[in-house]
Order: C-alpha cells, then structure tokens, then sequence
C-alpha cells in the first residue's frame, strides 16, 4: 500500500498567516463519536474520508512484544499498516465500516493501553474547526505587512547586530550572546521540515527525518518549518535575521506535507523520534482544537527521555488548544509589539496579547509573535526573510530560550521549565491566563 492510501491527513495549523483554499467538510459517525474530516485529493484523491475513518492507532501496555502486537491484531482482524516500536504503537486497518466496532472492543482488553482513530485533517482549518474563508479580514490584514529589508552585511556582527528582529530583542537575548548562544544544543523542529540552503540556516541544520515517509527527504517544501527555525536558531552573522540561540543545531522533523497537512500516526513518530535521537528541545507550532489522548502518550514518552516541548497555544483567542494545553508542553501566547494599527492582529497601539492568541490556565509563557520576520525558502520569498503572526511564531522564540536555559546548565523539562519561569517577569495589564509567568529575560540565562 502507497504512502498517501495509507496517511491520513490531520489538522495540524491554524496560524493567522495561512489562507484556506474551498474545502468540502464531511461527517464520518464512528460507534464512539463523530470525527470531522476535510476532503484532501491532493494528497489521497483514491480514499474517501469514510474509507479514511477505518485506520487506527492502537498502542500496547508494556510486555507486549512486537510479534505479539502484531499477531493480536491479525486475530482482531486487522490490517496492520505501519508501527513506532518504541513506543508500542500499530497502525492499522479495519475492514471497511468496522473501525467504530474494533475500537470499542479493544478498548476493554487488558493489553491495550490506548486506541483511537488516525485522525486527519487538512491544514486549512482554523482552531475552531470551520474551513477559513480565504479573503477573510484576518488574512487579508496580514497583505500588510511591511516587506523586510535585510541588514547590510558587517565585517564584524556584534550582540546588538541588526539583523536581530523585534522579537529577538524584546526577549534580550543579545544579552545572553557574550557567554551563552544555546552552543551545541539540539533543537527538533517538528513541523513541515526546514530548507538547509536558506543562508541564515545552512550552518545550523545538523540532520533530519521524515516522520511521513522515512524514505524521502525530511527538506522543508512549504515554509512553516523553516520560519519557526530560524527564529530559534538563525545564525548571527551580521545579515538576513538572527535567532535567540544562534548556535543551537537545529534538526528537521517532518511531520507534515508541502500542504500543511499531516495525521496523527506520523506526528507521533516524529515526537518519538526525538526522544530517541537525544534532541533536548523540540518546538511544536501545530495543534488542534481537540483532545489527543495519544499524541498526549508520545509527548510522555519522549518527556521521560529528556525532552523539553514548547507548544503553540493556539490562534482562535479561546481556550489554549493541544497538545499545548497537556501538562507535557510549555504553552506560549503570542505578545504584539507596540504601534500595530491593525485590530486583527493587535487589539490596540499599545503591548499586550495578540487578539488572536489563545488563552487561559495552561498558558506558561508569553513571546513575541506578531509580525516577525525569519527565514524562509527562497520559493516563498526571494530574499528568504519574510514576516508572519501567529503563535507559532511566538512559540520558537521560548524553543530558543529553553536551548540557552539547557547550555547554561539545565537538564531535562523539569529543570528547564524552572529556569525559564525565574528568567521570567509578568507584564503590566495582563491576566496570567495570558501570559502565564510573562515573559523571559534571556538576560538571566546568561552564563
């Protein structure tokens, strides 16, 4: 079986940057629920959103040895697809209209630890599970931003180099550069990969993989994945953007298509992933306005090998979504800079929360996620900088301070996470559900 007859495509981006082409919903009704769907034809033009509802994620109770997972499944019936045997995972394949039935009948046996349907969506979803008009206000507001002009190249790039953006400053982290760039810490982008040729990049991208199919390259062909990356790790260089640890070494784990989209099974094979391969923090600008039980399991494995998660809250100004709203993850909202006119982006002139950002208890942190400029490919913008908003774009800026919270010393989430909330200070007018401990002083992650 292909690829893409064997995916299914999961909701993973709600950004304010992104526009949605004419998506056709459909309802598929399971014995346990109701699972919302898009129809994809680019990515399974072969397989209907029902045929799609007959794949599921099953994953085993420790002692459960793989032949056993597998030999388990065949006496259920099943077909198995694909497995992450590190965390004792199978996907499989039901007969057709049997999904809904294999679910609930697994669900009571003792070898079972969790199972639920391969979820997928497609990307242009909103937070709010509603196809998002392509000409609506939010994105029309983004066709102003203002196009970035990259800083002059210097002989000698200082702490206070130009091409640090708004962002990078508002969080201090050239304070933090004389003794402390985030040096040698590895950092998993698990996103739509990243572009290793784009010049403020090509020195920090140490290696990859492609959770979709292991086969291909993990090269990021949309341009989320290499925006968020550059934000964390750019390289400071005197030109184009820097990010807050600039001499972190970025991995690319591609969880999602040149579409944006992405299921469920591969995103947890990419957060296994790097629980396996030693990244020390991983930022994950993706989520969905719905409980994951077993993303939440892959989260929890990789945690308890070492992995530190930062997680976008959410664009929908609602409740925080997930997997950001899991204990596992650090939640970040997106602050606005002083001076933004325009109400969809920010809700006055003055600093505070994105009106966009997602909100409440599990918010950790907030950072700078409007109109920030970074890298991307040069398919997306000639001089490979270009500005978006959005609590992804917030997010990879607490993925950089975590990289120097570990340089300077941290080890593990837990310690991390400690670190972080003493660089940490609340800002004048905001609720903590907005901003959680407020926002971090690279300053005193220095060295």
């Amino acid at each position: 079986m292909g690829l893409l007859a064997r995916h299914m495509l999961w909701f993973f981006h709600w950004d304010a940057h992104f526009a949605a082409g004419g998506l056709k919903m459909r309802r598929t009704l399971l014995c346990l629920g109701i699972i919302l769907a898009v129809a994809a034809p680019n990515a399974r033009a072969a397989i209907s959103a029902l045929e799609a509802a007959d794949e599921l994620i099953v994953a085993f109770k420790p002692g459960i040895s793989d032949s056993q997972q597998k030999q388990f499944a065949q006496a259920q019936g099943l077909e198995v697809v694909d497995s992450i045997p590190g965390l004792r995972v199978l996907l499989v394949k039901a007969p057709k209209g049997r999904a809904g039935f294999a679910q609930f009948h697994m669900m009571s046996d003792p070898k079972i630890a969790k199972v639920g349907a391969n979820v997928w969506r497609d990307d242009w979803l909103n937070v709010g599970g509603e196809a998002v008009d392509p000409m609506s206000a939010a994105q029309q507001s983004l066709k102003q931003i203002p196009a970035f002009k990259p800083a002059p190249l210097k002989a000698k790039a200082g702490p206070e180099a130009d091409e640090a953006q708004w962002g990078v400053k508002r969080v201090n982290a050239p304070a933090a550069w004389p003794t402390n760039q985030g040096n040698g810490v590895k950092v998993a982008i698990i996103d739509t990969g990243i572009d290793p040729t784009v010049p403020d990049l090509k020195n920090r991208v140490a290696g990859g993989y492609n959770a979709i199919d292991e086969k291909q390259p993990w090269v990021d062909d949309h341009f989320h994945g290499t925006h968020c990356a550059g934000i964390v790790a750019a390289e400071l260089d005197g030109k184009g953007v820097v990010g807050v640890a600039p001499k972190a070494m970025l991995y690319a784990v591609k969880v999602l298509t040149k579409e944006g989209s992405g299921d469920m099974f591969g995103i947890m094979r990419g957060i296994q992933w790097a629980g396996e391969n030693g990244m020390q923090v991983a930022n994950m600008s993706l989520g969905a306005p719905q409980a994951m039980d077993l993303i939440q399991y892959a989260l929890q494995s990789a945690v308890g090998q070492g992995v530190t998660f930062a997680c976008a809250a959410g664009n929908d100004a609602k409740a925080v979504n997930w997997p950001a709203a899991y204990p596992e993850c650090i939640a970040v909202s997106a602050l606005c800079p002083p001076g933004v006119t325009n109400a969809k982006l920010c809700p006055s002139t003055a600093e505070g929360i994105a009106t966009f950002s997602s909100r409440g208890s599990q918010v950790a942190f907030i950072a700078p996620g409007v109109l920030i400029p970074s890298t991307v490919p040069t398919s997306n913008d000639p001089t490979n900088v270009h500005a978006y908003s959005g609590t992804s774009m917030a997010t990879p800026h607490v993925s950089g301070l975590a990289a120097l919270a570990v340089a300077r010393g941290a080890q593990g989430p837990d310690a991390v996470r400690a670190a972080l909330t003493a660089a940490a200070s609340p800002l004048p007018g905001l609720s903590a559900s907005e901003q959680g401990a407020g926002l971090i002083d690279a300053a005193k992650l220095a060295r």
